[in-house]
């Protein structure tokens, strides 16, 4: 009743009920933010576990993992492995679902940055261990 003899009264309170919901849902969004880093975190330290030491007898044996993305495109690290992994294909799944919700955590957090494109590196066979040991 008292919103009928008070009209700026219910667009006062749309307008609240508006400014609640849209805080509610930043707050669900920021936990979500929050979540897919801990999860990024964990599946970097998985990738790293599954690479292991790398072994190798030549570079023939090394390959190498573009990880993560930036945000005006490319890879965000490379990383080197072995060919004498046993699940090849489980590491390559693993780097593209960690590229996927990193993608996903910048878009939520609106990430810029400088546009450089990591260029691919070289890969060595470094003391019987695959290695990154520089840019071409």
């Amino acid at each position: 009743m008292a919103a009928t003899r008070r009209p700026w009264l219910r667009g006062a309170l749309t307008r609240s009920a508006a400014a609640l919901l849209a805080l509610g849902c930043g707050v669900a969004r920021a936990q979500q933010v929050s979540a897919d880093e801990a999860q990024l975190e964990a599946l970097h330290a998985e990738i790293l576990a599954m690479i292991g030491d790398a072994p190798c007898v030549n570079v023939v044996h090394c390959r190498l993992l573009a990880l993560g993305t930036r945000p005006c495109g490319g890879p965000d690290e490379y990383l080197a492995y072995s060919s004498h992994i046993a699940n090849r294909a489980v590491l390559e799944n693993k780097a593209l679902e960690y590229t996927l919700i990193q993608e996903d955590v910048q878009r939520a957090k609106s990430i810029a940055g400088v546009c450089v494109v990591l260029p691919e590196p070289r890969l060595a066979c470094v003391d019987r261990r695959c290695r990154v040991v520089s840019e071409p």
